[in-house]
């Protein structure tokens, strides 16, 4: 007699081929369905962060918010403050988070001793050259008074021979006229030893009459000699002044020589915060020396994805969350270049390599992000809400 299956055991069922085929079939289908599909519930959608840009709209539906990554800046500008390359470092003379000028003394590079000391060589040879061309026109003064001095004795006497010469040439005048007459008178009448002297008379009389007058002629002419005199005072006095040829050889010796000074020192370009130092004492200087930026007044320099740009205008309002408060701020400039985005969400759901647009937004309130010059923020924009075109 046979026995049937014993209580509490289970029965076996025999694995046919077709068998298990099916059931392998049945999981594999199971496990390709979307969570929730087994039991009839609709599949969930990932969650998505509204701060994390995304792809635009569809064509003809219009946007309410534009979200996008921003990094924070100082609305001038991040100030890259540096030196020529493979020049030593001495001293810098700031610290990070000082308040400085414009035109503040950022840091000392090698060689500022020697070129002080060409600084000061160079004007100590510009004044020696000032003071012996002061010392040159006072003597030249001496020189041209005692001259003046001598031309004016010089000139009362030739007045005084003018005056002499002049009363000559009139006697000798007189005498040649007088001659004349009785040349005239006698001439024909006498013989011998009397023409002949009434002859050489009259000849002396017109030969000192003629001698006179060259003499006053040769008097007159000695005016000739002062302008000769003022050309070469004209002269000295141009070797002598103070904008000559070699006073601007000089002063150009100190302009380069303080231009020289100058390369050994950093100057701040324009005044704001010192952010960060990248080269200190004692290093060589590879181009950077620090960065600084004005934070009275920062932006957010958002990276707006394509297709959302021309919903955007300058003018409209927006939100910029740092360290989890909400600062107000509006757009004020909107890039024209397209470029791949340098800012990337931590959500591995979201898109990596996007297109994007540079928009900066001003905010409001710059003090919440003046210490986070650089972070990365999420950015929220309302498009056609107070910008303009």
């Amino acid at each position: 007699m046979s026995q049937g299956p014993r209580r509490g055991v289970p029965r076996r069922i025999p694995l046919t081929p077709f068998a298990l085929i099916f059931g392998l079939a049945a999981l594999l289908t199971i496990v390709s369905l979307p969570r929730g599909s087994a039991t009839g519930a609709k599949p969930e959608e990932p969650a998505r962060k509204v701060a994390n840009p995304s792809p635009g709209a569809p064509a003809g539906v219009a946007r309410t918010v534009v979200h996008a990554l921003a990094r924070l800046e100082p609305e001038a500008g991040l100030i890259a403050v540096g030196a020529r390359a493979g020049a030593r470092v001495e001293q810098i003379t700031v610290k990070e988070g000082d308040q400085v000028a414009a035109g503040a003394k950022l840091a000392v590079l090698e060689g500022q001793t020697q070129a002080e000391l060409q600084v000061a060589l160079a004007l100590d040879q510009k004044k020696n050259a000032d003071h012996q061309r002061s010392l040159g026109r006072e003597k030249l003064g001496i020189e041209r008074e005692r001259e003046d001095k001598q031309r004016e004795r010089e000139d009362k006497i030739k007045k005084a021979r003018i005056d002499a010469q002049e009363k000559l040439i009139d006697l000798a005048k007189r005498r040649l006229d007088t001659s004349r007459e009785i040349y005239k008178t006698l001439g024909q009448s006498v013989q011998g030893k009397v023409k002949y002297d009434l002859d050489m008379a009259y000849y002396q009389a017109e030969a000192e009459s003629l001698k006179a007058q060259q003499e006053l002629k040769e008097l007159n002419e000695q005016h000739v000699d002062q302008d000769l005199i003022d050309k070469r005072r004209k002269l000295e006095d141009e070797q002598l002044a103070d904008d000559g040829p070699d006073a601007d050889v000089l002063d150009r010796q100190v302009e380069l020589a303080r231009a020289g000074l100058d390369q050994t020192r950093v100057s701040a370009p324009a005044a704001g915060r010192i952010l960060q130092l990248v080269t200190h004492a004692g290093e060589l200087s590879s181009g950077t020396l620090l960065y600084m930026g004005d934070l009275s007044a920062m932006t957010a320099v958002a990276e707006v994805y394509q297709s959302d740009v021309p919903e955007v205008k300058v003018g409209d309002p927006a939100e910029v969350i740092i360290q989890g408060r909400k600062v107000a701020g509006k757009v004020t400039r909107i890039g024209r270049l397209v470029g791949k985005n340098t800012l990337a969400s931590l959500d591995p759901r979201a898109l990596q390599n996007r297109r994007v647009v540079e928009v900066a937004i001003k905010l409001d309130d710059a003090a919440p992000a003046a210490d986070y010059v650089n972070m990365e923020v999420e950015v929220t924009i309302r498009p056609n809400q107070g910008g303009t075109q």
